[in-house]
């Protein structure tokens, strides 16, 4: 598991690359600045701000970093900048903002409203000149960027300048507060001389108020918006009904909801898709779409919004599921104990993760391989990390034979990144069990059958912002038809801590397979009867069935019996043929 630790940059050599960018080249491009108070208790509405993008830092951790959906990021992430001579320089988050900020179209967070949350910058000692940098993008178009930030104790300095140098720098110094206050907010219009150059800005702590406070003198940075002359916002479609990881039985009808809005104009028309696949369309609201007969299968669903301008957004996808009958799936979570033997829980197999390195894979030996190793969900690394809550033990393994009480397990950062597991299904009973956990993060559990013959489960239970959840997942399953398998994705739903926040995988177990071929053994006739035995296992039950001719065959059920992993004598008395036919099923 990852913990959030204090970062640390070289900022000689920052002010260097920064400095060097602002020489001045020509005077074709323009750049003004206008400081405005914002008032205190006043709510931004930054959907309505950033038509071109707007950013927002701060909402959970230092590093949650919440942005406008459905276009081209075009606001930077925040840099830590500061003087040289810094010993620590580093970001906290707050959540006492003088003024609120709201929006409808963000991702990840869709919707919030009257966040009083930021980030602060802090320099250990205090350091003249610590704070923040930001860029937007900037050429021959004019752009606007408003940069919504604050001081304690201090007064802050904005500095914005073009990377082509082909205009003035813009520097202001008017905001001030001598303990908590309002913060303000800088509206930057710029255009520069080329294509392919940016408007960087710096806040930092520009003097230092006298009084108990100076010692915590510091900036803070909250959000930021772009937006042009003319800019059309674009519209914003949001899918209300189902909700994500909704589940029919089949033949499935139901009705597409969607939430489309338009922040500068009117929504025109609204269409509907599974998948590529278009569903329906329409131009008044409500916005709604009766899907009928749907068939059986796994959809993502989506609505793509017009507005009166002819930009076009699309919503984030729904997960939904169509199942049919014939297996059955039952589901249950709970905390991870502080130990588990995977050999004597994992009879038919298990698997265990990061016992050395990211990727180090053991599994149970002498047994035919049936859990498989993990597919990576996203684009990141996978990770070894030490110190799990549970602690696992096996002494039938390979490559490692025996191993007491490791640890270990790997993990993956970043939202949507995760982990895909498969094991067989059929129509006999298993049981999976599923260890996992994660870090500042809302992970989601998905378990269904491949053939989609029972319900599918959906968790999102492992939730935390700073701490680690541990828990194992269980599923007890039959599939309707032979050579199915059951698929578990494991994946960061939500990140609270931008950075670190991950979800983790340790180990697996496996109960229960498909029964061994029976063998009818020491078959001999007794007086007027027979006489044999099978050898059976546990959790089946066993039909013996008889016949005394082939041509035609008319199979007679003579008993049934259920297995204990015993060798079983069967006897059928008073054969009336001379020849007599047995098999037996299993089930």
């Amino acid at each position: 598991m990852i913990f959030q630790t204090n970062r640390f940059f070289n900022p000689t050599l920052f002010l260097a690359i920064f400095f060097v960018s602002l020489v001045t080249v020509s005077q074709a491009g323009t750049l003004t600045g206008i400081f405005t108070p914002i008032v205190t208790g006043s709510n931004v509405d930054l959907t309505a701000t950033g038509k071109l993008d707007w950013v927002h830092w701060g909402l959970y951790t230092a590093d949650s970093l919440n942005r406008k959906a459905s276009v081209t990021p075009q606001i930077s992430n925040f840099t830590v900048i500061g003087n040289a001579g810094d010993y620590t320089l580093t970001a906290y988050q707050y959540t006492d903002n003088s003024n609120s900020y709201s929006w409808f179209d963000g991702t990840p967070v869709m919707t919030v409203t009257n966040t009083t949350s930021g980030v602060w910058a802090y320099g250990y000692p205090i350091l003249l000149g610590s704070g923040f940098q930001i860029a937007a993008p900037a050429d021959t178009t004019q752009r606007t960027l408003l940069v919504y930030v604050g001081t304690f104790a201090g007064r802050g300095k904005l500095t914005a300048a073009l990377s082509d140098g082909s205009a003035s720098i813009y520097t202001n110094t008017d905001l001030y507060n001598s303990a908590n206050g309002p913060g303000g907010v800088y509206a930057l219009t710029y255009t520069a001389d080329s294509s392919g150059q940016n408007l960087i800005v710096q806040w930092t702590l520009d003097s230092v108020a006298p009084g108990p406070n100076s010692t915590s003198a510091n900036v803070t940075l909250q959000a930021a918006a772009l937006t042009a002359p003319g800019a059309d916002n674009p519209p914003f479609a949001v899918i209300t009904n189902p909700v994500n990881n909704a589940a029919f039985p089949v033949p499935a009808t139901m009705t597409i909801m969607a939430d489309a809005q338009d922040f500068d104009g009117t929504v025109t028309n609204v269409v509907f898709y599974a998948g590529t696949n278009q569903l329906g369309q329409t131009a008044t609201s409500p916005y709604n779409f009766m899907w009928t007969d749907a068939p059986r299968g796994h959809y993502f669903l989506t609505a793509s919004a017009t507005d009166n301008g002819g930009v076009t957004s699309t919503s984030q996808p729904v997960e939904i599921f169509i199942y049919g009958s014939g297996g059955s799936q039952t589901n249950a979570v709970a905390q991870s104990p502080s130990t588990v033997d995977l050999t004597a829980e994992g009879t038919a197999d298990w698997t265990d993760w990061g016992l050395s390195n990211s990727t180090s894979f053991d599994y149970k030996n002498l047994v035919p391989r049936q859990i498989s190793n993990f597919a990576v969900l996203g684009t990141n690394t996978v990770q070894q990390y030490s110190g799990n809550y549970t602690a696992f033990s096996w002494s039938d393994g390979t490559p490692d034979t025996n191993v007491s009480g490791t640890a270990t397990g790997v993990f993956i950062t970043g939202a949507m990144n995760g982990f895909r597991l498969a094991a067989p299904a059929d129509k006999y009973p298993r049981q999976l069990k599923v260890y996992v956990g994660g870090y500042g993060v809302q992970g989601e559990f998905q378990a269904y059958l491949s053939d989609l013959s029972a319900a599918p489960y959906a968790d999102t239970s492992v939730s935390n912002v700073y701490g680690n959840s541990y828990v194992v997942y269980t599923i007890n399953y039959t599939a309707a038809t032979n050579n199915q398998q059951l698929i578990v994705d494991y994946q960061a739903l939500q990140l609270f801590d931008f950075v670190y926040g991950n979800v983790t995988l340790q180990a697996t177990t496996l109960q229960g397979s498909a029964p061994s071929p029976v063998q009818i053994l020491n078959p001999q006739w007794l007086g007027n009867g027979c006489t044999f035995s099978l050898q059976t296992q546990t959790n089946y039950t066993y039909t013996v069935q008889y016949t005394y001719s082939l041509n035609p065959v008319s199979w007679q059920t003579l008993t049934n019996f259920s297995g204990d992993g015993t060798m079983m004598s069967v006897t059928n008395q008073n054969v009336t043929s001379t020849t007599c036919f047995y098999r037996v099923v299993t089930q």
